[in-house]
């Protein structure tokens, strides 16, 4: 069965449900005990960020239509309860017989880092624990309880994402912050990794009480270690792609208008992910000509001197394609507003910063670090 398939059945689809009437009643449990375990899970305090990612359309030529963002059924949602009740479970068992393995780990966060994070949620006006430096996966739970369903959540939600470590391969349990549980590790993901098969050999070696538990053991660090590289490599590699596409995909936009939120912002200006095609770009501050802008760092806004127009974190605006640079994977906007003021005869004072040739910086507000990677992957 598809992903797609399940979900019309859990959800009524009459001729699916009578085409596959001997299999309606194992989907229709499996539904109901993932949707308990994922209570129960979240109980714990287990973050669940449910971040979109990028999917591509392709036409029936194989050509790029479309970027969006992948739906998340349910029956995605149960699969993956599964898969993390399964790896739980081996972590646990693995862990109480003291046997050798690759344990998945997640560390808390810095704290330099999540009092950063905690600012500028408190800037848009939501409650955050007292006592930042002990932060508890269950205290980050409460602000995303708080945005659930409010325009600026997806923002929020990606910003804490970059506040959290990188989940890694080690040799020792520590535990799992952000899923709030102290054992677990990589037995299915589904089995696709190399870890995967480290953690099955590690159960069978177990079972048969295999007398190679001293070199698997000694091998360990270095496997974590070059593990986690790989891992991070992919990633990048996966990302640098999609960027890649996303830039050929615009490149025939130019001149047109789309709305968007801003998502970062900077000295140098701001970043915006658009609504209608999951694509990001920057509005430079040396187009914003209509007045001469203020950057406050603390409250994560670009403020006008004259105009006293305001912008910041999670607001909605209209932008213009105006550059794509295919070289560079670099999209740049302009505000519509903007261009519409300066077009009026405002004020036309900038201030300009130079950017270093290379690698854009990420758009990250006042959080110095990107990681947009998957919640789903990074567990």
């Amino acid at each position: 069965m598809t992903y797609q398939q399940v979900q019309k059945i859990v959800d009524g689809d009459a001729e699916l449900r009578q085409r596959h009437a001997t299999l309606v009643p194992l989907f229709e449990r499996m539904d109901g005990l993932a949707k308990v375990m994922r209570r129960n899970r979240y109980e714990r305090g287990s973050l669940d960020f449910d971040l979109p990612e990028p999917k591509l359309v392709l036409g029936d030529a194989g050509e790029m239509v479309g970027i969006v963002a992948a739906p998340r059924l349910d029956s995605m949602r149960m699969i993956e309860e599964f898969m993390l009740a399964a790896n739980e479970a081996v972590a646990e068992h693995l862990a109480k017989a003291g046997a050798p393995a690759l344990y998945r780990i997640h560390e808390r966060p810095d704290p330099e880092r999540v009092e950063e994070f905690c600012e500028l949620v408190a800037s848009f006006g939501y409650r955050v624990p007292p006592n930042i430096v002990e932060m508890r996966p269950q205290d980050f739970q409460l602000i995303l309880r708080q945005i659930e369903g409010k325009p600026e959540s997806k923002l929020v939600s990606y910003l804490l994402l970059r506040t959290m470590k990188l989940a890694r391969y080690f040799e020792e349990n520590l535990g799992h912050f952000g899923l709030a549980t102290e054992m677990y590790a990589h037995f299915t993901s589904p089995i696709r990794r190399y870890p995967d098969l480290v953690v099955h050999r590690a159960l069978r070696g177990l079972r048969r009480r295999a007398a190679e538990d001293a070199a698997l053991r000694e091998a360990l660090p270095e496997m974590g270690r070059h593990l986690s590289e790989m891992e991070r490599r992919a990633t990048d590699a996966e990302r640098e792609l999609i960027e890649w596409k996303r830039v050929r995909f615009m490149a025939d936009k130019l001149g047109e208008v789309f709305s968007g939120y801003v998502t970062g912002v900077q000295t140098f200006g701001l970043f915006v992910e658009l609504d209608e095609i999951y694509v990001q770009g920057l509005v430079h501050v040396s187009s914003m000509t209509d007045d001469y802008y203020v950057f406050n760092e603390k409250a994560h806004t670009l403020k006008g001197e004259n105009t006293k127009k305001v912008y910041r974190l999670g607001d909605r605006v209209e932008i213009q394609v105006v550059k794509v640079d295919l070289e560079g994977r670099q999209i740049d906007f302009a505000l519509v507003d903007v261009l519409k003021r300066a077009a009026g005869g405002a004020v036309r004072r900038v201030r300009t910063r130079s950017q270093p040739k290379g690698k854009r910086p990420a758009p990250s507000g006042t959080l110095r670090r990107s990681r947009k990677t998957s919640s789903r992957r990074r567990r």
